[in-house]
This record gives structure tokens, sequence and C-alpha cells, in this order.
């Protein structure tokens, strides 16, 4: 009895082992291709227009069906801005793309891989080309920065204007002057008349001797 149940056990470990090795060896088979890399990078910064977008998987996709592979690369106003077909060199994928808009830059792109199943996904890059840091900014920051002749001279401190005299100054003044000369005139009449007097008194004098 126990031979028959050896065998029986020997033959399902056998079975089980073939099953096993069977699976293993179709699970890569099975696996689905993924992206493995993006140009331009997800979340990059260009400051020159790549002419392209494209797309690496870690596998060559079916190209079987036209129109399977799709890439749409969309600038920040909502405008596509990819054209023509899709080129396939192994993994990668591309198409052409007028980016001249600066901004970010949004990427859809759907693949069918190796075994026939459909991939997408999305990602996004920003285009900064040379014309926003170009001349006119430059010129416009100096302009901010280096006064024109014009605002130099209106910021110059006006010189002190003459003081001119006051109406009433002046005839403060010319009364003073005024008073001035009333008192010489009248030391001089108390003179006079001193010198008058002192002749007068003397006059007298001599005609009483």
């Amino acid at each position: 009895m126990s031979f028959p149940i050896r065998r029986v056990l020997t033959s399902g470990a056998a079975a089980a082992a073939l099953a096993l090795g069977l699976l293993a060896g179709s699970a890569p088979a099975q696996a689905h291709d993924a992206l493995a890399s993006t140009s331009p990078a997800a979340g990059e910064t260009v400051t020159t227009n790549p002419g392209k977008v494209s797309i690496t998987l870690t596998n060559a996709p079916d190209t079987g069906l036209p129109g399977s592979n799709i890439i749409t690369v969309t600038a920040p106003d909502g405008h596509v801005v990819s054209e023509g077909d899709i080129a396939v060199d192994g993994a990668t994928l591309s198409i052409n793309a007028a980016i001249d808009h600066d901004g970010e830059h949004t990427v859809e792109w759907r693949a069918v891989s190796a075994d026939g199943h459909p991939i997408d996904g999305t990602f996004t890059f920003t285009y900064a080309g040379a014309g926003s840091h170009g001349p006119e900014e430059t010129s416009t920051a100096a302009a901010t920065t280096e006064p024109s002749p014009t605002s130099a001279v209106t910021s110059a401190a006006p010189s002190p204007a003459p003081a001119t005299e006051s109406p009433a100054a002046a005839s403060a003044t010319s009364g003073q002057d005024n008073t001035g000369l009333f008192i010489g005139i009248g030391a001089v009449l108390l003179l006079l008349v001193a010198a008058g007097a002192y002749f007068i008194g003397r006059r007298a004098k001599g005609g009483t001797e």
C-alpha cells in the first residue's frame, strides 16, 4: 500500500514543480512595458526650443496598428504645438513640436506595449526662452537704476532766493534815518542860538562899559 502512495506523492510534486516553472517562465512575458525616460525630462525647464518631444519605453512599442502610438504637446495657452507623425526609433517615440510660448507645456502620450497592452501617461516641462530676459528687460532695469538728466535736474535742491526788504522794514529804516537827521538839525540850531546869545550878550556888555 505504501508504494503506490509514494508514487502518487512523487508524481504530484513533480507536476507542481513543472507548473511553477512554467508560471515563472511566462511571468516576464506577461509584464507590460513602462516609461523609462522623456525628453525634455518631466519638470525640466528648457531655455531653447528642443524642436521635438520624445518618450523612451522599456521595450520597443507595437507599431502594427497605425495611430496607436500618440504624443500630444499642449502650450500654456491651450493650443496644441505638436505636429506631424510619430517617429519610432527602437524604444523611443518622438514628435516634432513648435515650442515658442514661455510657460509650462503639457505632454500626453499613449503607446502600445510589445505584448499589445496600451499604456499612457502625462508629464510637464517649462519653456523659458531667451526673450524672457532679452535686451528690452535689461534696458528697462538700467533705466530704473540710472537717473536721467531730467530727474537729476528736478531733484537738485533749489538755490535760496535773494532776500527782499519788505515795505514795512524799509519804512522803519527810513524813519530811523529821518530821526537822526532831525536830531542833527536841532543840535545845529541850538548851537547857532547859543552862539547868537553869546555874541549878543558880549555886545550888550561892551555897550554898558
